[in-house]
């Protein structure tokens, strides 16, 4: 994807946001949902480290970072109305909450990489968390589109705490190594169970729905 259409991908994301709710809630925390074995496995072969993944197929076919960049997905979409993270979840039933400074910060990157749907509804926005310098930095740079984490149509930091919009889903590539262990012990986040619904994630992602006239270019 030229740098020309992921702006136009990036105009459209604002114009459904303008359209459905630009409103902003406060977002303490992030969360990665898996399966108790997932976490389990997590224990056993990595001594508790998340390693990073390549990217799937999932959004966008032509995004840039799909099966070139290495992260871990955390989501920070919020209920609209109860401005609330969802009791259930379609990807596991055990709940890895994290403080979201964490996540995003002032000391991290940020950029806007897709905006796509699944069944014409529910539109996600996928931003990448980057570490400045660092090999993913600067493939970011020169293929993604930056955004100031002080003023951005999507996640942002106001008076240092951070602030999700209400208008679409937020879901964040977070491209560095993860030590649960630490997390749990210096109180960063916590585990919780959560009401499990589908039938998982698929190996290579969902592409978008190519009928959606709103998320699509072509």
């Amino acid at each position: 994807m030229s740098m020309e259409q992921l702006t136009m991908l990036y105009d459209k994301s604002v114009e459904i946001i303008n359209k459905k709710d630009r409103r902003f809630a406060p977002l303490p925390a992030m969360w990665r949902d898996k399966p108790t074995s997932y976490w389990n496995r997590i224990r056993a072969n990595y001594s508790g480290f998340m390693i990073p993944y390549r990217k799937d197929f999932n959004g966008t076919e032509k995004s840039a970072i799909n099966g070139n960049i290495l992260g871990l997905f955390f989501n920070g979409s919020l209920h609209n109305k109860s401005k609330k993270p969802p009791t259930f979840s379609y990807f596991g039933n055990q709940r890895l909450i994290v403080n979201s400074s964490f996540i995003v910060n002032v000391h991290q990157n940020i950029y806007f990489v897709d905006f796509y749907c699944h069944n014409l509804r529910d539109h996600y926005v996928t931003l990448v968390v980057a570490r400045p310098g660092s090999v993913v930095d600067r493939f970011c740079q020169r293929h993604l589109m930056q955004i100031n984490v002080f003023n951005n149509p999507f996640l942002k930091i106001v008076n240092g705490k951070l602030y999700v919009t209400l208008g679409v889903n937020i879901e964040v590539f977070y491209t560095d190594i993860v030590d649960v262990n630490r997390v749990i012990q210096d109180r960063i986040g916590k585990f919780m169970p959560v009401t499990f619904r589908g039938k998982g994630s698929k190996e290579f992602g969902i592409p978008k729905n190519l009928a959606c006239k709103v998320c699509n270019l072509w």
